[in-house]
């Protein structure tokens, strides 16, 4: 039994060195490609407008018992640099007076309703326009779940684009201007956008802006933010430049809003819509169209709060990594694929490999390695060598991302780089050990086919109250 574990021990090995490999060529070309932005170079350093097309936008926002924020939300919507612009609110069957609160503050007018929507969706009560601000639209319906309002947003929105952004999230003024710039620059390729989601826990807020920026001294807060700069800046961007991004994040996304309509909307058969549609992008438009792009805007950022507590952490980790699994499932095809180009030969099998399977792997491989050492069959210099592939890639990670903030960025001051570098040393030892469980326990759970449930985080940072007029954080 022994030499069976340590044999299975040197294949857990080799995964994680394996992952080493992948991981750090993703990040060298990140930070490769944030070193040309620090100084100028690329694309993203221009600006909407400056180019000779300019399209028009829709901003939809899904909101289900919103009350508190929504009308804070709505301005800061309405305050962006971008125009053309129109938003449209959809009320997903509040019970509470989201809608009330949006026809005080606005003075929302009805409008006649056409006939046969775009897209189905659960039925519509009501479409209204604000006699104050005519940019802004709001859609009243059933309950019908986030996908089914975005569904019923695309239905009413006019614009060639539509930016998809979460009720309680907040676009600086600049955000969808930087996000379009794609669009702008490659406007026969470019379908999607995804922005860069920076977390608020921490940050002070003000009249729905972000005016200064801070790292919350709790470590789970504190360690998401080095998780989104990982995700959002350590690996998107890569994935990005091969054309391989498989996510547009649903807290801000940007996508010509034919092309959703022409795919049929968002897909209610999954937890993870907001990967699904960006997977099925890539599955149907590459094949046909080799130039079809989904690029990544590090510089448009939208800020949304976390979870504060490791219990509403599990909940929404646990529904993430379910929807991960089904859109696995759904997209199986593209794997490996040649066809679907960085997609299907990269992105996916990383995906299958280091996200899917990772937990299972680490949980097994941490199991054998105690195991090994109860027995007293361990290999010393082996264990040490395990322990430091499997605990310092993700300090690596940790570090290269936050030079990356540093260099193209630097949105944090000295304080919380230091505070984020400390909280990094410790994740391995009481953050990555509950993650990979929850993980575990959503593969479980899909292989017997529960689903878990929408508990909704409890909110706090973006609730303060405006007392003046400020002036936002801009880079």
């Amino acid at each position: 039994m022994i030499a069976v574990l340590q044999n299975i021990s040197i294949g857990i090995f080799a995964f994680f060195v394996l992952y080493a490999v992948a991981t750090g060529t993703l990040l060298v070309m990140s930070a490769r490609e944030i070193s040309w932005y620090s100084r100028g170079q690329g694309p993203t350093r221009a600006r909407s407008g400056e180019l000779a097309r300019h399209p028009s936008v829709s901003l939809i926002s899904p909101a289900h018992e919103e009350g508190v924020l929504i009308v804070q939300s709505a301005k800061t919507f309405l305050a962006s640099d971008y125009e053309p612009l129109e938003v449209v609110i959809v009320d997903d069957g509040s019970k509470d007076d989201t809608f009330a609160r949006l026809q005080d503050a606005f003075d929302l007018v009805p409008l006649p309703l056409r006939g046969r929507t775009v897209l189905p969706s659960a039925p519509i009560r009501s479409v209204s326009i604000s006699r104050t601000d005519p940019r802004l639209r709001v859609v009243s319906k059933e309950n019908g779940g986030k996908s089914d309002a975005v569904n019923a947003g695309l239905s009413i929105a006019r614009g060639e684009l539509v930016v998809l952004v979460d009720a309680d999230s907040i676009l600086e003024p600049e955000a969808i201007t930087r996000a379009v710039v794609p669009f702008e620059i490659h406007p026969d390729h470019c379908m999607a956008v995804g922005g860069g989601i920076r977390v608020a826990n921490g940050a002070k807020i003000v009249g729905g802006q972000v005016v200064s920026t801070g790292i919350t001294r709790w470590g789970v807060g504190a360690t998401q933010v080095l998780e989104y700069l990982r995700g959002f800046f350590a690996t998107r961007i890569a994935w990005s430049e091969m054309n391989g991004l498989l996510l547009v994040s649903g807290a801000f996304g940007v996508f010509q809003r034919d092309l959703l309509v022409a795919l049929g909307g968002y897909s209610k058969g999954t937890l993870g819509e907001d990967m699904e549609i960006t997977m099925r992008i890539h599955h149907v438009l590459r094949p046909e169209m080799k130039d079809a792009r989904v690029d990544f805007a590090a510089d448009a950022v939208c800020w949304t709060e976390v979870p504060s507590s490791m219990k509403s952490l599990r909940s929404q980790r646990i529904r993430w990594h379910t929807g991960l699994l089904d859109n696995l499932r759904m997209h199986k095809g593209m794997f490996g694929r040649p066809r679907f180009g960085a997609a299907g030969v990269f992105a996916m099998p990383y995906l299958v490999l280091f996200e899917a399977l990772e937990p299972l792997v680490e949980i097994l491989g941490f199991a054998i390695v105690i195991t090994l050492v109860i027995l007293h069959a361990e290999n010393w210099t082996y264990l040490v060598a395990f322990f430091l592939i499997a605990t310092l890639t993700g300090e690596v990670m940790s570090a290269t991302a936050l030079l990356i903030e540093e260099i193209g960025f630097r949105r944090y001051r000295a304080l919380d780089l230091l505070r984020l570098t400390a909280w990094g040393l410790v994740e391995s030892v009481w953050f990555r050990p509950p993650m990979a469980w929850w993980r575990l326990k959503a593969t479980l759970f899909a292989l017997i086919g529960r689903r878990p449930g929408w508990a909704p985080i409890p909110r706090g940072a973006t609730l303060e109250k405006p007392t003046q007029v400020v002036t936002p954080l801009t880079r």
